[in-house]
């Protein structure tokens, strides 16, 4: 009889490679994130070198025997994306690479499940239910406990490193003032032990400190709290930047995935906190999908934060704001640009977030908010942003309302509905075209061509291939390469940067 065998051991290492952090701290991150989702208020972890041993502890509902005996499955490695953060489940199941054993004990009111669970070759991870193992010891909760092979794992055996992994990705539930903007997520809020002593935040000397909000679309729906801190002193290299995180796991840190440089980035860091990107989650949880829905939305909270951290900034003295370079060559040179993106966007929908907008578009139908108007409408997927007329200056006069029409941008417009509870009026408006703004830094410097900042993409006027091309013919070509290689980077996961560079030059090329 033929028989289907999977390599249990393979499997494991495609997973832990998608990690680009060391298996250790992919297994800490992921154990804590699923006591997260469990609904705990505690976790306590205890290292113990001379017994090559680390345990995890919960104080969370702990699993049912189903959920219990889908945690053995290798197999199973997902959960409900958007329902917490712990959605890979795969903690324990990495363990068992660098392990001896790994032994499991979940607690209910009513029921107690323990397991003895090893890596016996490639293609067997058998695992064995056990008595009562002693880890767990209030009512409720789960325990794991690591025995780890000779030589192996020895992050996971260091206190100070498992102290410094914990601050370093769970950096929002470790300060005292933020854990009140998480408090709608984990009421109780979160205890991390280390050794018996609970988990702070290291000192530091700020000059200066300020909350922001985020808020997105028309409507300037509230999507993410954050603060950032101006230090006295130079930080280190890991706390530097701002933070982006999604139920209090640190996804990004820096400036370079938020577009702005500000003028002592040593000196800043801070943390920005948005639980609707949970929704667009890697599984390490290291990074955001890059397929067009999820970059759409991803790229429009990015523009949303850029927004609410300038003010701060400002207000820092830490803003840099060069202004686009004003001359006649360059105008023509960006009408080209703007008529090459309009002309590309759609099959690139992904990009169109980064876009600002410019008026003149096609004309199109569309229902817009009226609260004199004669309709119903409902809110329906899919956005773009039009203007239209006052009913006066004649149809698609394209004067006095802005709203949404139906679109590639990750919001909602509207839709005439009877079973509406929104007043509006059917117009004929001109859909906005697309917009890039050039502009030239000359403060920055460094080895990239360009940077977007909002809807501007600026043109790094310290590039040595720039300053020796400058004034001259070729200076055009330059411009337009680096503004095409630049948006490259941030078409979806799948589809080579080099395709959209070849169609845009193509297309650029091709203009007379």
């Amino acid at each position: 009889m033929a028989e289907t065998r999977v390599d249990l051991k393979h499997l494991l290492e495609d997973i832990r490679d998608s990690y680009p952090c060391p298996v250790e701290e992919a297994i800490l991150t992921e154990l804590i994130a699923n006591a997260l989702d469990s609904g705990c208020s505690r976790i306590d972890i205890r290292v113990e070198p001379s017994q090559q041993r680390l345990t995890f502890v919960d104080n969370g509902e702990g699993m049912t025997r189903k959920g219990f005996e889908r945690y053995h499955d290798i197999a199973a490695t997902t959960k409900i994306r958007g329902k917490g953060i712990g959605f890979a489940g795969v903690g324990a199941k990495l363990a068992l690479l660098v392990c001896r054993e790994v032994l499991t004990e979940t607690r209910r009111p009513r029921s107690c499940f323990c397991s003895r669970w090893w890596l016996e070759s490639s293609f067997k991870a058998p695992w064995e239910d056990m008595g009562t193992l002693g880890i767990v010891s209030d009512t409720k909760g789960t325990g794991v406990r690591l025995h780890f092979k000779d030589g192996e794992a020895k992050q996971l055996l260091s206190a100070a490193s498992v102290r410094s992994a914990i601050r370093r990705q769970f950096y929002p539930l470790l300060d005292p003032e933020f854990t009140k903007v998480l408090g709608h997520i984990y009421p109780c809020g979160i205890t991390i032990a280390v050794n018996d002593e609970a988990l702070a935040l290291p000192d530091m000397k700020r000059e200066a400190a300020a909350y922001f909000v985020v808020r997105k679309g028309k409507r300037k729906k509230l999507t993410g709290i954050g603060f950032l801190v101006k230090a006295a002193d130079e930080l280190d290299e890991a706390q530097r930047g701002l933070a982006v995180s999604t139920y209090g796991k640190v996804i990004k840190r820096g400036w370079e995935w938020l577009g702005v440089t500000p003028r002592n980035p040593g000196h800043l860091t801070g943390v920005v906190e948005v639980p609707e990107l949970v929704e667009v989650l890697t599984t390490n949880k290291c990074d955001f999908l890059r397929d067009p829905t999820s970059l759409q939305k991803y790229y429009k909270t990015r523009k949303a934060v850029q927004e609410a951290v300038a003010d701060v900034l400002e207000g820092f003295g830490e803003t840099r704001k060069p202004e686009p370079k004003r001359d006649k060559g360059l105008e023509r040179l960006q009408k080209e640009i703007d008529k090459v993106v309009g002309e590309i966007l759609p099959d690139f929908p992904e990009l169109a977030p980064l876009f600002g907008r410019k008026k003149s578009g096609a004309e199109v139908p569309a229902v817009l908010a009226d609260p004199e108007g004669m309709s119903v409408a409902v809110e329906a997927d899919g956005s773009d942003v039009a203007t239209g007329d006052r009913g006066g200056a004649g149809a698609g006069a394209g004067e006095g309302v802005e709203g949404a029409v139906e679109g590639l941008l990750d919001g909602t417009h509207l839709d005439v509905d009877d079973t509406g509870a929104e007043k509006a009026k059917e117009r004929t408006s001109r859909r906005k075209r697309p917009g890039l703004m050039i502009g030239f830094d000359d403060e920055t410097g460094g080895d990239e061509m360009a940077w977007l900042r909002g809807s501007t993409l600026y043109v790094n006027a310290l590039h040595p291939a720039y300053k020796r091309l400058r004034g001259g013919s070729a200076a055009d070509l330059y411009i337009t390469f680096a503004v095409a290689s630049t948006l490259s980077a941030h078409v979806q996961e799948g589809r080579p940067p080099l395709e959209f560079l070849q169609r845009f030059m193509v297309s650029w090329g091709g203009m007379k």
